[in-house]
Protein backbone atom coordinates (compact mmCIF):
# COMPACT_ATOMS: atom_id res chain seq x y z
CA UNK A 1 0.00 0.00 0.00
CA UNK A 2 1.75 3.16 -1.29
CA UNK A 3 1.78 6.04 1.27
CA UNK A 4 0.25 4.19 3.79
CA UNK A 5 0.36 1.25 6.47
CA UNK A 6 1.13 -2.11 5.36
CA UNK A 7 -0.28 -4.75 7.46
CA UNK A 8 1.96 -7.29 9.25
CA UNK A 9 -0.78 -10.18 8.41
CA UNK A 10 0.24 -9.76 4.35
CA UNK A 11 3.89 -10.88 5.36
CA UNK A 12 3.38 -13.90 6.86
CA UNK A 13 4.53 -15.98 3.77
CA UNK A 14 8.56 -16.68 2.23
CA UNK A 15 8.96 -15.09 -1.05
CA UNK A 16 10.65 -17.30 -3.30
CA UNK A 17 11.17 -16.94 -7.05
CA UNK A 18 9.17 -13.72 -7.29
CA UNK A 19 5.53 -14.57 -5.47
CA UNK A 20 4.68 -14.80 -1.80
CA UNK A 21 3.91 -19.03 -0.65
CA UNK A 22 3.57 -20.30 2.04
CA UNK A 23 6.41 -22.24 3.77
CA UNK A 24 6.49 -26.40 2.92
CA UNK A 25 7.83 -26.41 6.60
CA UNK A 26 4.54 -25.96 9.24
CA UNK A 27 6.38 -24.54 12.09
CA UNK A 28 5.63 -20.76 12.56
CA UNK A 29 6.50 -18.42 15.75
CA UNK A 30 5.04 -15.27 17.06
CA UNK A 31 6.59 -11.40 16.46
CA UNK A 32 6.05 -9.18 19.45
CA UNK A 33 6.20 -4.88 19.41
CA UNK A 34 8.82 -4.43 21.53
CA UNK A 35 7.09 -1.04 22.65
CA UNK A 36 4.38 -3.03 24.57
CA UNK A 37 5.08 -6.20 23.91
CA UNK A 38 1.75 -6.52 21.94
CA UNK A 39 1.52 -9.94 18.97
CA UNK A 40 2.28 -8.45 15.82
CA UNK A 41 1.84 -11.37 14.24
CA UNK A 42 1.26 -15.10 15.58
CA UNK A 43 2.21 -17.00 12.51
CA UNK A 44 5.66 -15.91 11.26
CA UNK A 45 7.12 -18.80 9.00
CA UNK A 46 10.34 -20.91 9.32
CA UNK A 47 12.06 -22.29 5.91
CA UNK A 48 13.14 -25.86 6.80
CA UNK A 49 14.86 -28.01 4.72
CA UNK A 50 12.80 -28.25 1.32
CA UNK A 51 12.13 -24.59 1.14
CA UNK A 52 15.88 -23.95 0.89
CA UNK A 53 16.17 -26.18 -1.59
CA UNK A 54 13.63 -24.59 -3.15
CA UNK A 55 14.92 -21.14 -3.08
CA UNK A 56 18.80 -22.69 -4.16
CA UNK A 57 16.79 -24.65 -7.52
CA UNK A 58 14.94 -21.02 -8.31
CA UNK A 59 18.46 -19.23 -8.06
CA UNK A 60 19.86 -21.39 -9.97
CA UNK A 61 17.52 -21.42 -12.54
CA UNK A 62 18.08 -17.56 -12.73
CA UNK A 63 21.48 -17.49 -12.28
CA UNK A 64 21.99 -19.88 -15.70
CA UNK A 65 19.06 -18.17 -16.93
CA UNK A 66 17.24 -14.56 -17.53
CA UNK A 67 19.65 -13.04 -15.40
CA UNK A 68 22.74 -14.25 -16.82
CA UNK A 69 21.60 -12.53 -20.22
CA UNK A 70 20.69 -9.52 -18.91
CA UNK A 71 23.53 -6.68 -19.74
CA UNK A 72 25.24 -4.16 -17.41
CA UNK A 73 22.99 -1.66 -18.69
CA UNK A 74 20.06 -3.76 -18.15
CA UNK A 75 21.34 -4.44 -14.41
CA UNK A 76 21.83 -0.62 -14.11
CA UNK A 77 18.06 0.28 -15.72
CA UNK A 78 16.79 -2.24 -12.69
CA UNK A 79 18.82 -0.30 -10.22
CA UNK A 80 17.46 2.73 -10.84
CA UNK A 81 13.69 1.65 -11.66
CA UNK A 82 14.09 0.49 -7.96
CA UNK A 83 15.19 3.28 -6.86
CA UNK A 84 12.33 5.13 -8.01
CA UNK A 85 9.95 2.89 -6.42
CA UNK A 86 11.52 2.98 -3.42
CA UNK A 87 10.77 6.96 -2.96
CA UNK A 88 7.57 6.29 -2.40
CA UNK A 89 7.02 2.70 -1.21
CA UNK A 90 10.33 2.92 1.34
CA UNK A 91 8.72 4.74 3.91
CA UNK A 92 5.71 2.52 4.46
CA UNK A 93 7.47 -0.36 4.53
CA UNK A 94 10.38 1.31 7.16
CA UNK A 95 7.42 1.91 9.17
CA UNK A 96 6.17 -1.90 8.83
CA UNK A 97 9.91 -2.95 10.02
CA UNK A 98 9.51 -0.54 13.10
CA UNK A 99 6.76 -2.80 14.89
CA UNK A 100 9.07 -5.81 15.64
CA UNK A 101 12.64 -3.53 15.69
CA UNK A 102 11.95 -0.64 17.41
CA UNK A 103 13.84 1.41 15.37
CA UNK A 104 12.25 4.76 15.69
CA UNK A 105 10.18 6.12 12.53
CA UNK A 106 12.37 9.59 12.59
CA UNK A 107 15.40 7.61 11.92
CA UNK A 108 13.93 6.69 8.71
CA UNK A 109 14.93 9.45 6.52
CA UNK A 110 18.55 8.97 7.58
CA UNK A 111 18.56 4.96 6.95
CA UNK A 112 16.68 5.95 3.43
CA UNK A 113 18.89 8.38 2.22
CA UNK A 114 22.29 7.30 3.31
CA UNK A 115 22.23 3.65 3.32
CA UNK A 116 19.62 2.48 1.15
CA UNK A 117 18.94 4.92 -1.73
CA UNK A 118 22.20 5.98 -2.10
CA UNK A 119 23.47 2.51 -1.97
CA UNK A 120 21.50 1.43 -4.82
CA UNK A 121 22.52 4.23 -6.92
CA UNK A 122 26.25 3.55 -6.30
CA UNK A 123 26.11 0.55 -7.17
CA UNK A 124 23.34 1.47 -10.08
CA UNK A 125 27.31 3.11 -11.45
CA UNK A 126 29.45 -0.04 -11.02
CA UNK A 127 27.43 -2.64 -12.92
CA UNK A 128 29.91 -2.02 -16.01
CA UNK A 129 32.70 -1.14 -14.61
CA UNK A 130 34.18 -4.72 -13.92
CA UNK A 131 37.29 -4.67 -15.16
CA UNK A 132 39.68 -7.10 -15.64
CA UNK A 133 43.83 -7.05 -16.27
CA UNK A 134 45.80 -7.48 -19.85
CA UNK A 135 49.38 -9.16 -20.03
CA UNK A 136 50.98 -8.48 -23.22
CA UNK A 137 52.20 -12.13 -25.49
CA UNK A 138 56.14 -11.67 -24.37
CA UNK A 139 56.24 -15.38 -23.53
CA UNK A 140 54.19 -16.66 -26.43
CA UNK A 141 50.91 -16.41 -24.40
CA UNK A 142 48.19 -13.25 -23.58
CA UNK A 143 47.39 -13.55 -20.42
CA UNK A 144 43.59 -12.40 -19.69
CA UNK A 145 42.15 -11.47 -16.36
CA UNK A 146 38.03 -11.16 -15.82
CA UNK A 147 35.89 -11.20 -12.61
CA UNK A 148 33.16 -13.03 -12.77
CA UNK A 149 29.87 -13.33 -10.02
CA UNK A 150 30.48 -16.55 -8.06
CA UNK A 151 26.28 -17.40 -8.60
CA UNK A 152 24.03 -18.52 -5.70
CA UNK A 153 24.77 -16.35 -2.44
CA UNK A 154 23.22 -15.67 0.93
CA UNK A 155 23.08 -13.05 3.29
CA UNK A 156 22.10 -13.41 6.97
CA UNK A 157 21.24 -10.33 8.49
CA UNK A 158 20.76 -8.92 12.03
CA UNK A 159 17.91 -7.37 13.53
CA UNK A 160 19.78 -3.70 14.62
CA UNK A 161 19.72 -2.37 11.22
CA UNK A 162 17.59 -4.50 9.26
CA UNK A 163 17.10 -3.06 5.83
CA UNK A 164 20.19 -1.02 5.68
CA UNK A 165 21.59 -4.52 5.76
CA UNK A 166 19.40 -6.09 3.34
CA UNK A 167 20.49 -3.27 0.26
CA UNK A 168 23.91 -2.98 1.50
CA UNK A 169 24.53 -7.01 0.97
CA UNK A 170 21.74 -7.91 -1.69
CA UNK A 171 22.92 -4.72 -4.16
CA UNK A 172 26.76 -5.41 -4.78
CA UNK A 173 25.48 -8.88 -5.07
CA UNK A 174 23.48 -8.16 -8.35
CA UNK A 175 25.67 -5.60 -9.33
CA UNK A 176 28.25 -7.99 -10.07
CA UNK A 177 25.74 -10.56 -11.62
CA UNK A 178 25.18 -13.21 -8.63
CA UNK A 179 21.73 -13.81 -7.21
CA UNK A 180 20.80 -13.88 -3.62
CA UNK A 181 18.68 -15.55 -0.81
CA UNK A 182 18.16 -13.12 2.30
CA UNK A 183 17.26 -14.44 5.73
CA UNK A 184 16.68 -11.55 7.56
CA UNK A 185 17.03 -11.83 11.70
CA UNK A 186 13.80 -13.57 12.81
CA UNK A 187 13.30 -10.69 15.06
CA UNK A 188 13.25 -8.12 12.44
CA UNK A 189 11.41 -10.24 8.91
CA UNK A 190 8.80 -7.98 7.78
CA UNK A 191 10.39 -5.56 5.98
CA UNK A 192 12.92 -7.54 4.16
CA UNK A 193 9.56 -9.37 3.03
CA UNK A 194 7.99 -6.26 1.89
CA UNK A 195 10.55 -4.77 -0.28
CA UNK A 196 11.39 -7.80 -1.92
CA UNK A 197 8.50 -7.62 -4.36
CA UNK A 198 10.05 -4.06 -5.15
CA UNK A 199 12.66 -5.66 -7.08
CA UNK A 200 10.08 -7.83 -9.50
CA UNK A 201 8.72 -4.86 -9.79
CA UNK A 202 11.95 -3.18 -10.54
CA UNK A 203 12.58 -5.55 -13.95
CA UNK A 204 14.43 -8.06 -11.86
CA UNK A 205 13.73 -11.67 -13.28
CA UNK A 206 12.52 -14.09 -10.47
CA UNK A 207 14.68 -15.96 -8.52
CA UNK A 208 17.22 -13.10 -8.72
CA UNK A 209 16.13 -11.95 -5.03
CA UNK A 210 14.30 -13.75 -2.42
CA UNK A 211 13.29 -14.08 1.13
CA UNK A 212 13.38 -16.97 3.76
CA UNK A 213 12.52 -16.43 7.17
CA UNK A 214 13.71 -18.55 10.45
CA UNK A 215 15.80 -18.45 13.66
CA UNK A 216 19.44 -19.83 13.17
CA UNK A 217 18.40 -22.97 12.44
CA UNK A 218 17.53 -21.99 8.73
CA UNK A 219 20.40 -20.07 8.58
CA UNK A 220 22.77 -22.98 9.38
CA UNK A 221 20.51 -24.68 6.40
CA UNK A 222 21.94 -21.54 4.34
CA UNK A 223 25.63 -22.34 5.49
CA UNK A 224 26.03 -25.51 5.11
CA UNK A 225 23.95 -26.18 1.57
CA UNK A 226 26.22 -27.71 -1.10
CA UNK A 227 25.17 -25.30 -3.71
CA UNK A 228 25.46 -21.95 -2.23
CA UNK A 229 28.59 -20.39 -3.32
CA UNK A 230 28.80 -17.61 -0.47
CA UNK A 231 27.37 -16.37 2.59
CA UNK A 232 27.51 -12.87 4.20
CA UNK A 233 26.89 -12.82 7.55
CA UNK A 234 26.07 -10.07 10.17
CA UNK A 235 25.85 -11.05 13.79
CA UNK A 236 27.54 -12.24 16.98
CA UNK A 237 31.24 -13.98 17.06
CA UNK A 238 29.59 -16.96 18.09
CA UNK A 239 27.29 -17.14 15.37
CA UNK A 240 29.86 -16.23 13.03
CA UNK A 241 32.29 -18.66 13.67
CA UNK A 242 29.54 -21.58 13.18
CA UNK A 243 28.65 -20.69 9.67
CA UNK A 244 32.55 -20.36 9.10
CA UNK A 245 33.06 -23.67 9.98
CA UNK A 246 29.41 -25.25 8.48
CA UNK A 247 30.69 -23.50 5.13
CA UNK A 248 34.21 -25.39 5.24
CA UNK A 249 32.47 -28.54 6.13
CA UNK A 250 30.33 -27.73 3.54
CA UNK A 251 31.71 -27.12 -0.35
CA UNK A 252 34.10 -24.17 1.18
CA UNK A 253 31.80 -21.96 0.39
CA UNK A 254 32.89 -17.73 0.57
CA UNK A 255 31.86 -16.56 3.62
CA UNK A 256 32.15 -12.41 4.47
CA UNK A 257 31.80 -12.14 8.39
CA UNK A 258 30.87 -8.70 9.93
CA UNK A 259 30.23 -8.30 13.70
CA UNK A 260 27.15 -7.20 15.30
CA UNK A 261 28.64 -4.72 17.53
CA UNK A 262 28.59 -2.36 14.68
CA UNK A 263 29.20 1.33 14.95
CA UNK A 264 28.31 2.16 18.64
CA UNK A 265 31.04 4.61 20.55
CA UNK A 266 30.37 2.01 23.73
CA UNK A 267 33.85 2.46 25.19
CA UNK A 268 34.61 5.98 25.55
CA UNK A 269 38.94 7.19 26.61
CA UNK A 270 39.03 10.45 27.84
CA UNK A 271 42.10 12.19 29.11
CA UNK A 272 42.72 13.69 32.69
CA UNK A 273 42.78 16.83 31.56
CA UNK A 274 39.99 17.18 30.61
CA UNK A 275 37.95 14.47 32.15
CA UNK A 276 35.82 15.98 34.92
CA UNK A 277 34.25 18.35 32.49
CA UNK A 278 33.65 15.69 29.93
CA UNK A 279 31.98 13.36 31.94
CA UNK A 280 30.03 16.07 33.63
CA UNK A 281 28.52 16.99 30.15
CA UNK A 282 28.15 13.40 29.11
CA UNK A 283 26.61 12.09 32.19
CA UNK A 284 24.09 15.31 31.75
CA UNK A 285 23.28 14.48 28.00
CA UNK A 286 22.79 10.52 28.73
CA UNK A 287 20.65 11.82 31.46
CA UNK A 288 18.48 13.66 29.67
CA UNK A 289 17.93 11.46 26.82
CA UNK A 290 14.91 9.82 28.76
CA UNK A 291 12.97 12.00 27.68
CA UNK A 292 13.89 11.27 23.92
CA UNK A 293 12.29 7.94 24.51
CA UNK A 294 8.61 6.67 23.23
CA UNK A 295 6.58 5.01 20.50
CA UNK A 296 9.00 4.20 17.59
CA UNK A 297 5.77 4.65 15.17
CA UNK A 298 6.01 8.55 16.27
CA UNK A 299 8.05 10.14 14.41
CA UNK A 300 8.53 12.95 16.86
CA UNK A 301 10.14 10.28 18.83
CA UNK A 302 14.08 9.91 18.81
CA UNK A 303 14.48 6.88 20.99
CA UNK A 304 12.88 3.45 20.90
CA UNK A 305 13.15 0.07 22.58
CA UNK A 306 14.79 -2.81 22.15
CA UNK A 307 14.01 -5.19 20.12
CA UNK A 308 13.05 -8.39 22.29
CA UNK A 309 12.72 -8.88 25.50
CA UNK A 310 15.30 -11.24 25.63
CA UNK A 311 18.07 -9.00 24.44
CA UNK A 312 16.45 -6.40 27.35
CA UNK A 313 16.81 -9.22 29.83
CA UNK A 314 20.70 -9.78 28.65
CA UNK A 315 21.18 -6.11 29.04
CA UNK A 316 19.90 -6.02 32.32
CA UNK A 317 21.39 -8.91 33.84
CA UNK A 318 25.07 -7.29 32.52
CA UNK A 319 24.73 -4.20 33.83
CA UNK A 320 23.51 -6.16 37.39
CA UNK A 321 26.69 -7.70 37.40
CA UNK A 322 28.34 -4.38 36.26
CA UNK A 323 27.51 -2.88 39.26
CA UNK A 324 30.40 -4.76 41.19
CA UNK A 325 32.81 -3.91 38.27
CA UNK A 326 32.26 -0.29 38.02
CA UNK A 327 30.69 3.07 39.29
CA UNK A 328 27.23 3.10 37.81
CA UNK A 329 26.69 6.97 37.29
CA UNK A 330 23.91 7.52 35.25
CA UNK A 331 20.31 4.76 34.72
CA UNK A 332 20.94 0.92 35.40
CA UNK A 333 17.81 -0.01 34.75
CA UNK A 334 14.53 -0.70 32.80
CA UNK A 335 12.78 2.24 31.51
CA UNK A 336 8.65 1.72 32.84
CA UNK A 337 7.16 -1.52 33.27
CA UNK A 338 5.73 -1.71 29.81
CA UNK A 339 7.90 -2.66 27.02
CA UNK A 340 11.50 -3.25 26.41
CA UNK A 341 12.81 0.34 27.24
CA UNK A 342 16.41 0.08 28.85
CA UNK A 343 17.85 3.55 30.55
CA UNK A 344 20.62 4.93 29.19
CA UNK A 345 23.76 4.11 31.37
CA UNK A 346 27.11 5.16 31.93
CA UNK A 347 29.64 2.84 33.92
CA UNK A 348 33.09 4.80 35.36
CA UNK A 349 36.37 3.21 35.41
CA UNK A 350 35.56 -0.17 34.90
CA UNK A 351 38.02 -3.27 36.06
CA UNK A 352 40.19 -4.09 33.50
CA UNK A 353 38.84 -7.39 33.52
CA UNK A 354 34.92 -6.54 34.06
CA UNK A 355 32.54 -8.30 31.92
CA UNK A 356 31.03 -5.04 31.03
CA UNK A 357 33.99 -3.63 29.12
CA UNK A 358 35.53 -6.96 27.97
CA UNK A 359 32.00 -8.22 26.31
CA UNK A 360 29.73 -7.15 23.58
CA UNK A 361 26.55 -5.31 25.65
CA UNK A 362 24.60 -4.17 22.81
CA UNK A 363 22.15 -1.91 24.81
CA UNK A 364 22.33 1.86 25.59
CA UNK A 365 25.16 1.14 28.04
CA UNK A 366 28.63 3.28 27.62
CA UNK A 367 32.00 2.58 29.73
CA UNK A 368 33.53 5.74 30.56
CA UNK A 369 37.57 5.09 31.21
CA UNK A 370 40.25 7.95 31.83
CA UNK A 371 43.98 7.94 30.81
CA UNK A 372 46.81 9.88 30.95
CA UNK A 373 49.22 9.11 27.99
CA UNK A 374 48.60 8.59 24.05
CA UNK A 375 50.35 5.51 25.05
CA UNK A 376 48.62 4.42 27.92
CA UNK A 377 45.32 4.92 26.11
CA UNK A 378 46.42 3.19 22.65
CA UNK A 379 47.34 0.06 25.15
CA UNK A 380 43.65 0.58 26.11
CA UNK A 381 42.24 0.54 23.19
CA UNK A 382 43.78 -1.65 21.05
CA UNK A 383 43.11 -4.29 24.35
CA UNK A 384 40.47 -5.99 23.05
CA UNK A 385 39.09 -8.83 20.41
CA UNK A 386 36.78 -6.44 18.44
CA UNK A 387 38.04 -3.95 16.24
CA UNK A 388 35.35 -2.34 13.97
CA UNK A 389 35.21 1.34 14.53
CA UNK A 390 37.12 3.96 16.41
CA UNK A 391 37.38 7.71 16.75
CA UNK A 392 39.92 10.53 17.57
CA UNK A 393 39.30 13.21 19.00
CA UNK A 394 41.49 15.89 19.20
CA UNK A 395 42.65 19.40 17.83
CA UNK A 396 46.64 17.98 16.86
CA UNK A 397 46.30 16.43 12.92
CA UNK A 398 49.65 14.92 13.42
CA UNK A 399 48.71 12.86 16.58
CA UNK A 400 45.47 12.10 14.71
CA UNK A 401 46.93 10.63 11.74
CA UNK A 402 49.92 8.71 14.19
CA UNK A 403 46.91 7.47 16.45
CA UNK A 404 44.58 6.43 13.39
CA UNK A 405 47.68 4.09 12.23
CA UNK A 406 48.00 2.56 15.93
CA UNK A 407 44.33 1.28 16.22
CA UNK A 408 43.56 -1.79 15.57
CA UNK A 409 39.96 -1.18 13.60
CA UNK A 410 39.12 -1.53 10.52
CA UNK A 411 37.61 2.01 10.70
CA UNK A 412 38.89 5.31 12.33
CA UNK A 413 37.21 8.59 12.11
CA UNK A 414 39.45 11.84 13.09
CA UNK A 415 37.01 14.11 15.24
CA UNK A 416 34.13 11.93 14.07
CA UNK A 417 33.12 8.33 15.10
CA UNK A 418 30.23 5.89 14.29
CA UNK A 419 29.73 7.24 10.68
CA UNK A 420 30.20 4.98 7.44
CA UNK A 421 30.55 6.02 3.54
CA UNK A 422 29.72 4.22 0.74
CA UNK A 423 32.86 4.73 -1.32
CA UNK A 424 34.52 3.43 1.12
CA UNK A 425 35.24 0.08 2.86
CA UNK A 426 33.81 -0.98 6.32
CA UNK A 427 34.87 -3.68 8.39
CA UNK A 428 36.43 -4.76 11.10
CA UNK A 429 39.69 -6.62 12.46
CA UNK A 430 40.59 -9.20 14.84
CA UNK A 431 37.09 -11.11 15.98
CA UNK A 432 35.21 -7.69 14.62
CA UNK A 433 35.21 -9.47 11.32
CA UNK A 434 36.05 -11.36 7.68
CA UNK A 435 36.17 -9.37 4.41
CA UNK A 436 34.73 -5.31 3.95
CA UNK A 437 31.20 -4.16 2.75
CA UNK A 438 31.03 -1.29 0.47
CA UNK A 439 32.28 0.47 -2.19
CA UNK A 440 34.72 -1.19 -4.97
CA UNK A 441 35.55 -3.94 -1.86
CA UNK A 442 32.12 -5.02 -1.56
CA UNK A 443 32.25 -6.18 -5.12
CA UNK A 444 35.49 -7.79 -4.91
CA UNK A 445 33.65 -10.40 -2.25
CA UNK A 446 31.11 -11.39 -4.76
CA UNK A 447 33.10 -11.95 -7.90
CA UNK A 448 35.87 -14.48 -8.84
CA UNK A 449 38.94 -13.76 -11.11
CA UNK A 450 39.66 -16.38 -13.99
CA UNK A 451 42.47 -16.14 -16.24
CA UNK A 452 42.55 -17.00 -19.51
CA UNK A 453 45.93 -17.86 -21.88
CA UNK A 454 46.09 -17.73 -25.51
CA UNK A 455 48.54 -19.56 -26.53
CA UNK A 456 49.94 -17.23 -29.61
CA UNK A 457 51.87 -19.61 -31.53
CA UNK A 458 48.22 -21.97 -31.79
Amino acid sequence: MVGGDLNPKDFTKLFLNGQYVAAKNEETYSLKNPKDNTIVIPNAPIAGPADVDAAVEFAEAAFHGPWSRFTAMQRTECFLNLASLLKEELMPILTLDSKTSGIPVSLAPVREQNYIKNCVLYYAGWTDKQKGDYFPADDGFVKLVRHEPLGVCAAINPFNASMATFFLKAVPALATGNVIIVKPSEKTPLGSLAVASLFVKAGFPPGVLQVITGPGSTGALLAEHMRIRKVSFTGSVATGKNIQVAAARSNLKRVTLDGQLCVAASRVYVQNSVADQFIKEYTKRMKSAVNDFGDPQDPAVKLGPMVDESQLERVKQMVERGRAEAELVVGGGQLGDIGCYMEPTVFLNPNDDAEIYRNEIFGPVSIIKTFETEEEVLKLANDTEFGLMSGVFTRDITRALRMSSALESGVVGINCVSLQNLQVPFGGKKQSGIGREFGEYALRLYTEPKTVLINMAA
